[in-house]
């Protein structure tokens, strides 16, 4: 008795003698992502300092004629030094030196140049490749390229000229806002497609996109800059039409008859290709990820992705993640070696308020072209009502490698509610991100509009049959793996109130972020909660919106065949944890209840845990951390390193 009144007085003590701080963190971090457009703080800037004749541009202004491409560049300006630095400046001289001046630019050429004299640093573009577009190259070229600073010294220049191009304007569109430009915007693409040359928009310009059943094709870079767009999916004519379609210079191969089965451990398809290729494998008489719940399903057919060179080699990041006793469907589809890079662009959707059944919508961009860059993209959404049927991406990567979207800012869309497979009330998942058989993408310093912690909005991503997916430096609602992922890797992110969920094999390596939902991680239920392979937990801070005191959630009732047997993550590393949390922690939920003794019968049972290591875990109170309370399933310990 005595013992445990000494264990209470030393927990009251504790609490009082807890720094303030500490307990408002969590409070604090929502606010500020109440306020919109919030970033990730743990993103990496490329330098350390911009100076103005060693003046930090913070000290500086801007100095600027009236009209909206002036505007537009004052904004542009703000937002890429502080996407460099992270440094603020604001649009009015603080002296009348060391500012930034953007002239007015009243002639035809097409060069954008800067040059620094006597403190001030002069900016000047044309009527025609803008202002903005000249900034944003300067980023690329100059600051991101710089070291760790840069100083726009006194006689300093940067010329560009811009030539190659053709604009929406050239092929008859308005780009007032009203006038519908869409067929002016694809046959600009056709001729550009046809002639080599890149496309820009007109910065002040707002392009109107109607609901006809129609897509540009992208095959050349494209410039957006600061212009908006405008798609209206009130009076849609095909809902399954994306509006841009960014597709590979080389069509797409049947190698069906060329592919021998594969095993598991095969290290090359048998049969050369004429190119680089990502390949496709499909085995329809196998079955896998037979999903439970209210979206239950039969299971899709067994299907993988891999990289293979000329020789018919799989890249070693790549491997077969299955057998394949036999191929009935083989595609390649060819690499393009150069980078396809889309820049700028303002999207607003209006919103569909179509009934709310599965019936989803693709009006957006798809990327089917390997090395493509999607830079400083920008999509909200608009006109959400009472009913709507679901959107399964604005930007949507799909049989394509080496996809990087970087600098973009996404929205997450309103749930609604149907009748689901099983019968029941669901909530219909609808996205803004999406991925299929892609590998190697990367989303890079990406936010949301909305509250990443607003559970009223569904979770933005979601993927199937990717490898190697990688966010790092952003803040969103939720990063998913639906039907598998091979390698998952979450750094320097925030993510909302859906988490972490994912499902497959390999390493998921999670460094440098905090989570703010009812689990750390969340191995999917309706897949079986399984990870074949090793999870990584490295200097991340997590904090629990719900009463659960796990930070892996894991269920699995062991009576349901998904097609696939069901791994706990063999090896569990924790290394650098904090837990917003008083009391007693667990790595993992119980996963069966039912599952209580070795005599158990479990008719498809889970593979458990074989080690896990903790080093460097702390909580807000009493932060003793153990593996599980269902020690039947759970025989591991903990290793303290």
């Amino acid at each position: 008795m005595f013992s445990r009144i000494i264990a209470i007085l030393l927990s009251l003590i504790s609490v009082l003698t807890t720094p303030l701080s500490q307990f408002s963190t969590a409070s604090q971090l929502k606010s500020e992502l109440k306020k919109g457009n919030y970033e990730s703080p743990y993103i990496e800037r490329a330098l350390d300092s911009v100076t103005v004749n060693g003046i930090s541009v913070e000290n500086c202004g801007i100095v600027f004629p009236e009209g909206k491409i002036y505007e537009k560049a004052v904004q542009t300006l703000c937002d890429e030094l502080y996407k460099v630095s992270g440094k603020q400046i604001e649009a009015a001289p603080k002296s009348s030196d060391n500012a930034f001046i953007i002239e007015e630019s009243v002639d035809e050429s097409e060069t954008f140049r800067i040059k620094v004299k006597n403190g001030n640093v002069y900016i000047k573009g044309s009527l025609y490749a803008g202002i903005s577009r000249g900034i944003c190259a300067f980023t690329d070229e100059v600051l991101l390229t710089a070291g760790c600073s840069f100083d726009f010294a006194d006689g300093y220049e940067y010329v560009k000229t811009f030539t190659d191009y053709v604009t929406y304007e050239d092929f008859g569109a308005v780009g007032d806002g009203v006038t519908d430009d869409f067929d002016a915007i694809i046959k600009t693409h056709e001729y550009a497609n046809e002639n080599n040359l890149s496309v820009f928009a007109k910065e002040t310009a707002t392009y109107y996109i109607g609901g006809a059943n129609k897509t540009a094709t992208i095959m050349t870079n494209t410039d957006w800059s600061t212009a908006r767009f405008i798609i209206d999916d009130t009076a849609v004519e095909n809902r399954s039409s994306w509006v841009f379609n960014v597709v590979p210079s080389k069509a797409a191969v049947n190698i069906t008859d060329k592919v021998s089965p594969l095993s598991i451990d095969t290290t090359n398809i048998g049969s050369p290709l004429d190119y680089k290729s990502l390949v496709v494998l499909t085995d329809s008489n196998v079955k896998r990820y037979i999903r439970k719940g209210a979206n239950q399903n039969d299971g899709s057919n067994q299907t993988d992705v891999i990289l293979v060179d000329e020789s018919g080699n799989i890249s070693s990041d790549t491997p077969l993640i299955w057998d394949f006793n036999a191929i009935t469907s083989a595609t390649a589809y060819p690499i393009d070696a150069e980078i396809l890079t889309i820049k700028g662009g303002r999207f607003t959707t209006i919103a569909n308020n179509a009934p709310s059944e599965y019936t989803y919508y693709t009006r957006g961009i798809q990327v089917r072209r390997s090395n493509t860059v999607i830079d400083g993209l920008y999509h909200d959404i608009t006109n959400e009502g009472k009913t709507g049927a679901p959107y399964s991406a604005f930007v949507s990567l799909s049989c394509c490698a080496f996809v990087t979207v970087k600098n973009s800012t996404f929205t997450g869309h309103k749930k609604y509610v149907t009748i689901g497979s099983a019968g029941t009330s669901v909530t219909m998942g609808t996205y803004d991100i999406g991925a299929a058989t892609a590998v190697n993408a990367k989303f890079i310093n990406c936010k949301q509009t909305n509250d990443i912690t607003d559970i009223d909005y569904w979770g933005i991503a979601g993927t199937n049959y990717c490898k190697n997916l990688v966010y790092d430096g952003c803040a969103f609602s939720r990063f998913d793996a639906h039907q598998g992922v091979l390698n998952a890797t979450v750094r320097n992110s925030v993510l909302g109130h859906h988490g972490i969920k994912l499902i497959g094999s390999g390493t998921a390596l999670i460094e440098n972020t905090t989570v703010l939902a009812e689990d750390f991680v969340d191995l999917r239920s309706d897949y079986g909660s399984t990870w074949n392979g090793e999870m990584i937990i490295r200097n991340c801070r997590f904090y629990p919106t719900g009463i659960s005191n796990h930070i892996i959630k894991a269920t699995n009732s062991e009576d349901h065949n998904f097609g696939y047997t069901c791994y706990l993550p063999e090896k569990v590393v924790i290394d650098g944890l904090y837990v917003h949390r008083i009391g007693t922690s667990y790595v993992f939920s119980k996963v069966n209840p039912n599952h209580k003794s070795d005599s158990y019968n479990a008719k498809h049972p889970v593979v458990a845990p074989e080690e896990i290591t903790v080093s460097d875990y702390e909580s807000l109170l009493s932060g003793n951390l153990k593996v599980s309370k269902n020690t039947a399933i759970f025989k591991t310990e903990i290793t303290e390193i």
